[in-house]
């Protein structure tokens, strides 16, 4: 009787989807010149929709990220008492026209509690 050997996996733990959204990481240089780019809108809709003062200091704590015909940015904004918006970036890094724009932020509409929560698409 013989035996077949067995290979360990190298599938990793999560397997990457083609679209998927990436982990929640802290923010970076990079990812901060992002919401500078679009940080007008991104402060205006979150301040409206959840009713933050304008004195109130937006910030990412958290992003992710998805690669579609671009790059969807995640970011995870601290509000007053420890809530948490989720703000979405639509860039297209080639596409020098639509940088900035209105229309490439968008806001979740639930408020979390934590910043690691995960609202999926929108």
């Amino acid at each position: 009787m013989s035996t077949a050997p067995t290979h360990e996996s190298t599938q990793p733990a999560q397997p990457l989807l083609c679209g998927g959204i990436g982990n929640l990481r802290p923010v970076n240089d990079e990812d901060l010149k992002i919401w500078d780019m679009y940080k007008e809108h991104l402060e205006k809709k979150i301040q409206d929709q959840f009713n933050v003062p304008k004195t109130f200091k937006l910030k990412p704590v958290q992003v992710s990220t998805q690669v579609v015909a671009g790059l969807n940015y995640f970011f995870k904004v601290e509000l007053p008492e420890k809530k948490y918006a989720t703000a979405r970036v639509y860039h297209v890094s080639w596409q020098k026209d639509t940088h900035g724009k209105a229309e490439q932020v968008s806001v979740h509409a639930k408020l979390l509690d934590c910043s690691t929560e995960n609202v999926g698409h929108f």
